[in-house]
């Protein structure tokens, strides 16, 4: 009888396939992003939080984050970007390239398309111009968002209803 057969080595190989096996849940558990106690789901503004004038936009700031952007790190946090979730969910993303195909810097405003267009240059109270060259799964209709080199900048920049005017002759 070799030393590898028997009971004793049958046992060796369920220890060894039942710690590999804990090993990787493990990594799973702490690899995986999961919520903080204590905070709650994001709500949509109410109609009545929405201003009846049609001139005032809301802005909104984001950054090249995973938080801001909808990418995760493919293979336990360790591999390539990936879209999180919607049609492209698990597809490569190329972060900071926006949809336009230019890279997100200061003055990239993500807007819905049907509003305003691609390359339409906005005047921005309290930030100044930017260009529509982005869009966003949480950006539609009265809508923008202004890029920010920091997560921390772009929630500084918070939530507001702003006058934005399209700047005329720029429009590509």
């Amino acid at each position: 009888m070799t030393r590898f057969s028997g009971r004793r080595f049958r046992r060796r190989r369920i220890i060894i396939a039942v710690a590999i096996g804990c090993a990787v849940a493990l990594l799973w558990f702490l690899c995986s992003p999961s919520p903080s106690p204590g905070k709650t789901k994001k709500r949509k503004a109410s109609v009545s939080a929405v201003p009846q004038d049609p001139s005032l936009v809301l802005v909104t700031g984001y950054c090249n984050c995973e938080k801001c952007c909808g990418w995760k790190k493919s293979w336990f946090g360790f591999g390539k970007p990936v879209y999180d979730y919607g049609p492209y969910k698990g597809k490569p993303k190329k972060v900071g390239v926006t949809a336009s195909g230019t890279v997100a810097g200061p003055g990239t405003v993500a807007a819905d398309p049907r509003v305003f267009k691609f390359g339409t240059r906005l005047k921005i109270p309290g930030f100044g111009t930017g260009r529509v060259e982005d869009v966003g799964g949480a950006i539609k209709g009265r809508h923008i968002d202004l890029w920010f080199p920091s997560h921390k900048e772009a929630l500084k920049w918070g939530r507001r209803w702003l006058k934005v005017v399209p700047v005329k002759g720029d429009q590509s």
